[in-house]
């Protein structure tokens, strides 16, 4: 019965120091007055979004599409396939006019 009875004990004491809070006996009045106010915003009263970002637009911007990217992969395709025609083939031999 005494081993049961000291376990009990120990538990609560570590119960009880678990529970405290470490700075609760060192909490002084005087520091929450000198720590800087939190600035608080009022969400219901902001302005719209429009009127909040339509002056941070820069003079030039680009919208990736996909016609736009599509476009551009195509081109770069039909150039490397125009580039590798010319340098390992025979065509440019053939019209020596142009070349």
């Amino acid at each position: 019965m005494v081993k049961t009875e000291e376990k009990d004990q120990n538990l609560e004491e570590l119960v009880a120091s678990v529970t405290q809070s470490p700075g609760a006996e060192e909490f002084k009045p005087d520091q929450e007055e000198s720590e800087p106010a939190v600035q608080r915003i009022d969400v219901l009263n902001l302005p719209p979004r429009r009127t909040v970002h339509d002056g941070q637009r820069t003079s030039f911007r680009l919208r990736w599409n996909g016609g736009i990217a599509r476009f551009i992969l195509l081109t770069v395709i039909v150039l490397a396939v125009i580039g590798f025609i010319l340098l390992y083939t025979d065509v440019p031999l053939s019209i020596p006019a142009l070349f």
